[in-house]
């Protein structure tokens, strides 16, 4: 089990007044176990065959700290494996159907994990692939055939560069999150991932620090899933 970060967040809102401001919309919903909300029958939204479900929540729309929480399925019942903090999209999230390509906002949804990248296996059993230096793209051009698809090649200029993003820290370690995918529609937004960050805010996807997606990754099978979006969006009072 992976150590909890409620009494880093307790001691950052007790201490920061001002100026951690910042940090308050993540500090508030660390008091939220979704795991237990599972259990009462609040989730809006499905939990599929998953027997492990990561949840990426944020206090609003306009937020885009986000808590992060793992939570595994034993018997019956949700259990909380793991818990930090991350950041989502610029724009923070998008309202379900809302999601367009380059809005900077995450999208909010239950969607399956199934494979993953990046420069070597921590131990994951979903699909993984190894980047190579360079040459491993992700399609981002609506109209094009490979949109929101890993090809190999020349990256177009309105793709995103695999390779070399990998090599700047974001995609070290990536989950693909299935969302628009697959049979992808035009313009409905691409490249949605759970990478390594953490600490800026993220072009739609959801980050948190190496060390812990890591760890998750390790736990991850495929169709497990990320639910993720504000609090209220996710879960019933």
């Amino acid at each position: 089990m992976r150590p909890q970060r409620t009494a880093l967040l307790a001691s950052l809102a007790l201490a920061g007044g001002a100026m951690f401001t910042g940090l308050a919309p993540a500090a508030q919903a660390q008091a939220f176990d979704p795991c237990s909300a599972v259990n009462q029958g609040k989730l809006r939204y499905p939990t599929g065959s998953a027997s492990h479900v990561v949840f990426a929540i944020s206090s609003s729309y306009d937020s885009n700290h986000v808590v992060v929480t793992e939570c595994a399925k034993q018997g019956n019942s949700w259990k909380k494996v793991s818990e930090t903090t991350g950041r989502a999209g610029t724009a923070a999230f998008a309202r379900p159907g809302e999601k367009r390509e380059g809005d900077g906002k995450t999208p909010t949804g239950s969607f399956t994990l199934t494979e993953a990248f990046g420069l070597g296996n921590p131990g994951t059993k979903l699909k993984y692939r190894t980047l190579r230096d360079s040459g491993d793209c992700w399609g981002a051009t609506p109209g094009k055939s490979d949109y929101n698809e890993f090809y190999s090649g020349t990256c177009r200029s309105t793709d995103e560069d695999l390779s070399a993003i990998a090599q700047r820290g974001p995609y070290r370690q990536v989950v693909v999150i299935n969302y628009n995918r697959p049979n992808a529609k035009p313009g409905l937004g691409s490249a949605i991932f759970f990478h390594v960050g953490g600490i800026n805010p993220t072009a739609g996807c959801v980050s948190i620090t190496e060390p812990e997606l890591r760890a998750v990754m390790r736990s991850l099978v495929p169709n497990d899933r990320m639910i993720m979006g504000p609090q209220s969006a996710l879960f019933r009072p």
